[in-house]
């Protein structure tokens, strides 16, 4: 081979994929290192990337670039972009642990061939395998764009893509729409045959969707062994040729459904792994490539935020609810005679705005609404909440007041912006059609519809059950009552609407919950028990529709 003039040529020692120790003279002033058998020098190992890095001698020094890896270099342990290289530094491909370059210069000048090393010769058969780890994806890691020229019309249109995906993804409201909207996404992007969406619960991972391209009913099963490396340890897996992979070649998912490429990203976020989502070709000429896995992680990185967004907004509302049934239940127990009251109200009121046909979120501001109709009791004085007998005009203002106090109290709370009107809606069951309520004499058109249906429900409940000054009133008495009332006091369509509720729910409940009764006060007198399990049984399958104090 041909001399070269003499150089300070450094040498790198390190041990190849196969246990080989090996001594490659660095014989150029850009010497590369790669996957790709392009590269000067050629390691395959799936943390390594296709142009992984580049050592470079400007005649007098030389340095190492990380040329935009997925997986990182690392010079010493420390994690690097690029940085100055001297005699005995050690350099690691793609993880702390990885492939590991001896760097070794004596300084002097020394005679050098062309070729120190015959190169590694690239294989035949594909690689087999990318690893990525979700915090490299150069899709979201804007730092490594910046570092990586966007020049394949390819990748230029899955960043337009992947804009795209996000905006959708992140407008969803359910888990349900999310990961079908995802598995839609990703098959019109990516050449997938089939794919599968899989999030944890209790018991693990689970299928939650699925996609074939040709065949909609036939069932995916996934590479378990795949599957599991993804979730457990939050990096995306591209294999190009399963049954190559000694890793996955022997297992029976794969070759009994003649798996050829399979790609598997985690749904993550920054707290958590939710789940996973996976793609493969069946028997294909098409491998999926190293930047179709860097588009799959970064769109199921996605996903995963907006789990994660589900999943918060989801504890605000289970913390929201819980601090107003709190509140509702802090009022109740004022007095042991209206013990549910506020509760049952809430019920009845959600319930008639379902028969109203009202949408999901105005039966929810209602029914919380329903919850703080009477918080305002809370300044009205005991002797007056309890009293037996009939309360004075003096009494009866005082008594009053609880609907603005309502009002006022409430107005102090931060509530969201779909849930802004509760003050007013729930201070407003007093108010009267024809203007004569309280506490803002309100007349038809000003009354909010919850306030409307908050007045009949509390109306109801109020005299169907026992008070300190009497005793509950027949359901068919305080219906006529509220017939002769709407109009005046109440609105037409509301009391239509409840009256519905009440004929085809309540009292057939009720004389359910009669039957169970009479059956539990006859075991008890053959058993000189209460039947705990009847009453358990009875309870779970009509609990959702039967008005039960304090219950909700």
């Amino acid at each position: 081979m041909a001399e070269k003039q003499d150089k300070k040529w450094a040498i790198l020692k390190f041990t190849d994929p196969s246990g080989a120790k090996r001594s490659l003279s660095l014989y150029k002033s850009i010497f590369t290192i790669g996957r790709l058998g392009n590269n000067d020098l050629q390691l395959d190992d799936p943390y390594v990337s296709r142009h992984h890095a580049e050592i470079v001698f400007d005649g007098e020094n030389y340095s190492f670039r990380d040329k935009g890896s997925t997986s990182g270099s690392f010079v010493n342990g420390n994690k690097i972009q690029e940085s100055p290289l001297k005699s005995g530094d050690r350099v690691n491909l793609g993880r702390r642990n990885g492939i590991e370059l001896e760097f070794e210069w004596s300084g002097q000048k020394i005679l050098t061939r062309a070729i120190a090393e015959t190169k590694l010769q690239e294989e035949d058969t594909p690689h087999v395998m990318s690893v990525i780890d979700h915090r490299q994806t150069r899709y979201l890691n804007t730092s490594l764009i910046q570092q990586q020229k966007l020049t394949t019309i390819g990748t230029i249109e899955r960043l337009k893509a992947l804009y795209e995906i996000t905006s959708s993804i992140l407008s969803i409201k359910s888990r349900d729409e999310l990961v079908n909207k995802l598995l839609d996404l990703v098959f019109d992007v990516l050449p997938a045959e089939r794919g599968v969406i899989m999030l944890k619960d209790d018991k693990g991972l689970n299928v939650i969707a699925s996609k074939h391209r040709k065949d909609n009913a036939a069932q995916v099963q996934p590479s378990s062994t795949i599957v599991n490396r993804v979730f457990n340890e939050n990096v995306a897996t591209l294999c190009v040729d399963a049954h190559s992979d000694s890793r996955f070649a022997s297992q029976k998912s794969v070759i009994f459904q003649s798996i050829r490429s399979v790609m598997c990203a985690p749904i993550s976020s920054s707290n958590n792994v939710w789940g996973v989502c996976y793609v493969d070709n069946l028997n294909s000429q098409k491998n999926f490539e190293e930047e179709e896995l860097e588009f799959l992680l970064a769109v199921a990185r996605q996903a995963g935020m907006a789990l994660e967004n589900l999943h918060l907004l989801d504890e605000q509302k289970v913390t929201l609810e819980s601090f107003i049934t709190t509140l509702a239940a802090s009022i109740d127990a004022r007095d042991d005679m209206t013990a549910g009251h506020s509760a049952r109200v809430a019920k009845y009121s959600r319930t008639c705005a379902k028969y109203m046909n009202l949408g999901a979120d105005e039966i929810k501001l209602i029914y919380y609404a329903g919850l703080l109709h009477d918080y305002g009791k809370i300044g009205t004085r005991e002797a007056i909440l309890c009293k037996p007998g009939k309360l004075t005009p003096e009494e009866m203002d005082h008594m009053r007041e609880h609907a603005y106090d309502t009002h006022k109290i409430l107005s102090k709370i931060h509530f969201t912006k779909e849930l802004e009107d509760i003050p007013l809606i729930a201070s407003s069951h007093h108010e009267h059609m024809d203007g004569t309520g309280y506490p803002f004499k309100l007349t038809s058109e000003k009354i909010p519809l919850g306030g409307k249906i908050i007045a009949v429900a509390d109306f109801f409940d109020a005299l169907t059950h026992k008070r300190h000054y009497r005793e509950p009133m027949p359901i068919e008495d305080v219906i006529k009552l509220i017939d002769d009332q709407s109009g005046t006091k109440f609105d037409i369509t509301v009391v239509e609407a409840f009256k519905q509720y009440i004929y085809k729910e309540y009292i057939p409940n009720q004389k359910k919950r009669a039957e169970m009764e009479k059956l539990k006060e006859r075991q008890s007198q053959r058993t000189g028990t209460q039947p705990k399990l009847e009453e358990e049984i009875y309870v779970a399958q009509h609990d959702h529709q039967i008005s039960l104090p304090n219950r909700q």
